[in-house]
């Protein structure tokens, strides 16, 4: 493999520095935190980490209304933190991945400031703006993408003109079909890039176009605050053909910075238009978003792996998460016991880029707060409590923790499951370092097995090595004879279940092969020539 690639073969791990360790005892995580934390890591064996923003911002989105593109905010720590951090990741062999938001920025920042003093202010049109529509009300029917934020426009009493905001009022969108915005983003790219950084998680990459003459959405999408597909047409506020020369612009700079690259988020669930995002000239990676929209049924799981590997471009890979800062975690959606195991295991095995949300490898469930104690604008505090280091919280920090840690800590952490190699966190370590040990997992291709409503089988082969892997959805113990299926042996040696008390190396059936309620196992079958 190229070196420059390296990241086709790495395992992410997402960090929300507000939540993951606090350093100085204030109650918010930093980034002096995170390099206090990096051996674990790099125990864990995480090979690159995305950092979600720690830039200045007034909070409107808990940092992706950002005010400044390069600095970072003094809760997390200074530009030196940042610096010693990437340093410290880099002498572990740890990459450095940062969140790059480029649709908008916070009301605060100074290109906003300058744009709504006056309607000849030469950064007037730095951002998009209309004068109001019949009755004063909105220039369209665009919609915020959240729903308590209402339309996609706040009224400026400034100039008496609407400017347009894809999520809160605090995050005016900016005009990118102006090239002065074009070039000061570079500016903000080469930035980070200069300092040493190994790449960008691109926040809503396919609303950075917007339709030129900002007209309505046809009545039959006039509803939707996210991306839908319609056969009458396409919205006009986002996933516009012209969002992609933006994105091969990008791809220039981090070709000129080998071994970067670009992971898209591009919550689009429709995968034919998601494939032409990524693979090509424009983002190396984006998540399947499909895939964390699954119920928990191995079929449906199985549809969509193989729907987005029959749409991609020849090579491409998608990146895999089962929860994110945004999306509820695994425990929460498809509850504790052995699931979160299964899933792990599928996560971690399929041809992709696997993404670890941080405390997913302990099992942390969602906890929301008190009522009182609710900040986020979309309802999203539960998934981003603060990191469960012990059952005490002392872990995270030795004051009071911003947003307070879930109920499930005492089972839930780090130092529990450390020492427990039958524990979630034992399962994540092995499955990662057979992920790293296997050229079949790390680059070998895939193919789905027919293995009915229950299990979800695939074998990952490359010359010299076939794995098997076999997950029961079911709460019932299975049977599935894989024996007749072309190709397949009628036995192997088990790598892996997670069954704790299932040994490996052992023989293991393939006729039938039985799998016990929500369990899933790894099969070694032989070589591939």
């Amino acid at each position: 493999m190229n070196q420059d690639e390296w990241w086709r073969e790495a395992v992410l791990y997402q960090i929300y520095p507000r939540s993951f360790a606090d350093s100085d005892g204030d109650g918010v995580g930093d980034l002096s935190g995170i390099t206090d934390r990096l051996d674990y890591l790099a125990a864990l064996g995480a090979d690159a980490i995305w950092l979600s923003p720690f830039y200045p911002s007034p909070l409107a989105d808990f940092g992706y209304d950002v005010s400044d593109f390069v600095a970072v905010d003094p809760a997390f720590g200074t530009l030196d933190d940042f610096d010693e951090l990437l340093r410290q990741a880099h002498a572990r062999g740890i990459r450095v991945i940062v969140d790059l938001i480029m649709n908008h920025t916070s009301v605060e920042h100074p290109w906003f400031a300058e744009s709504r003093s006056s309607l000849t202010n030469p950064k007037r049109d730095w951002y998009i703006w209309a004068s109001p529509g019949a009755g004063g009300g909105p220039p369209n029917n665009w919609l915020s993408a959240f729903e308590r934020c209402g339309p996609a426009w706040s009224h400026d009493e400034a100039t008496g003109q609407c400017y347009l905001h894809s999520f809160t009022p605090g995050q005016p969108d900016l005009n990118w079909r102006n090239p002065e915005v074009r070039a000061a983003m570079r500016k903000v790219w080469h930035f980070w890039l200069d300092r040493g950084v190994d790449g960008f998680r691109v926040d809503v990459a396919h609303r950075l176009m917007k339709d030129a003459e900002l007209r309505d959405n046809i009545p039959e999408l006039a509803h939707a605050r996210r991306h839908v597909t319609h056969p009458l047409g396409r919205q006009r506020h986002l996933d516009l053909p012209e969002t992609l020369d933006v994105l091969r612009d990008l791809r220039r700079t981090l070709d000129a910075y080998p071994g970067t690259f670009a992971l898209g988020e591009v919550p689009i669930s429709d995968d034919r238009r998601l494939a032409e995002y990524f693979g090509g000239d424009g983002m190396h990676t984006a998540f399947h978003i499909a895939f964390w929209e699954q119920p928990w049924r191995a079929a449906a799981f199985r549809e969509t792996v193989d729907r987005l590997a029959g749409l991609a471009r020849p090579g491409a890979l998608p990146t895999y998460a089962l929860a994110t800062h945004d999306i509820s975690r695994t425990v929460t959606r498809y509850g504790g016991g052995a699931r979160p195991r299964v899933a792990a295991t599928m996560m971690l095995t399929l041809r992709g880029i696997p993404c670890v949300y941080y405390g997913e490898e302990i099992g942390m469930a969602d906890a929301p707060p008190p009522v009182e104690q609710r900040l986020d604008v979309d309802g999203r505090d539960g998934t981003r409590v603060p990191m469960q280091w012990d059952e005490t919280g002392l872990g995270f920090t030795r004051g009071t923790p911003w947003l307070p840690p879930g109920d499930d800590r005492r089972e839930a952490n780090v130092a529990r499951q450390m020492a427990d190699p039958g524990s979630l966190l034992g399962l994540y370590r092995r499955l990662i370092s057979l992920r790293h040990a296997s050229a079949a997992l790390r680059r070998g291709d895939q193919r789905s097995l027919e293995t009915g409503e229950d299990v979800f089988a695939y074998v990952r082969s490359c010359p010299g090595e076939r794995l098997l892997i076999a997950l029961n959805f079911a709460s019932r113990a299975t049977s599935v004879d894989l024996a007749g299926l072309p190709g397949l042996p009628g036995d192997g040696r088990l790598e892996l279940s997670t069954d704790a008390d299932r040994r490996t190396g052992t023989p293991v059936d393939l006729r039938p092969l039985t799998l016990a309620a929500d369990e899933g196992v790894i099969v070694r079958i032989g070589d591939h020539p």
